[in-house]
């Protein structure tokens, strides 16, 4: 991880630096597949394009993580994805 990621994910995102990745992110390539495409993928592959999404989506799942209006279980499950994924999308 490079430290200017390591710095950004120390600190809180906002939402301007959180909607500019999302909009820079080009999703273009796992939208509408076929199910016969997907299944042909081997668990690596799949695995892959799993961790790219994630990589997209975490800032956005970050803010709902400390969202105050949630409820606390609901920020404690979004917690415990983001930190299950970073664990398997290193």
């Amino acid at each position: 991880m490079s430290s200017s990621n390591a710095r950004t994910q120390e600190r809180e995102l906002t939402f301007e630096e959180v909607d500019a990745q999302i909009q820079n992110a080009d999703l273009s390539e796992f939208e509408n597949q076929d199910d016969a495409n997907a299944q042909s993928l081997d668990l690596a592959a799949q695995l892959k394009k799993v961790c790219s999404v994630y990589k997209v989506v975490k800032p956005i799942l970050s803010l709902v993580g400390n969202a105050p209006f949630l409820p606390s279980s609901w920020k404690s499950a979004v917690k415990t994805f983001n930190s299950v994924m970073s664990t398997i999308c290193v």
